[in-house]
């Protein structure tokens, strides 16, 4: 994923996840990524949010010490790698 929010530096992160098709849980949260001021994360549902695919957002992770109606304009993209079968691998952004 890169991440870039206006004139603020750019971030580029890997998130490997090990075992994937074998997770358990609802949702998982990727660490803490800064992006100067701001602090981001990933956030996965493996088995859909309300849906039958897979579903990943950009999510604020402090976002319950921010002012209310804060808001922020970044620019991201995404790619999912499939390591086992490279066809099935998806860019976005």
């Amino acid at each position: 994923m890169s991440l870039r929010t206006g004139d603020r530096p750019s971030l580029r992160f890997t998130w490997k996840i090990k075992n994937f098709s074998k997770l358990g849980t609802k949702k998982l949260y990727s660490e803490v990524l800064c992006v100067g001021e701001y602090k981001w994360r990933v956030l996965i549902y493996p088995k859909g949010n309300n849906a039958d695919y897979l579903s990943l957002y950009l999510d604020v992770a402090d976002s319950k010490t921010l002012p209310y109606e804060w808001s922020r304009d970044a620019h991201f993209n995404l790619a999912l790698i499939n390591q086992i079968e490279n066809r099935q691998t998806r860019k976005k952004g």
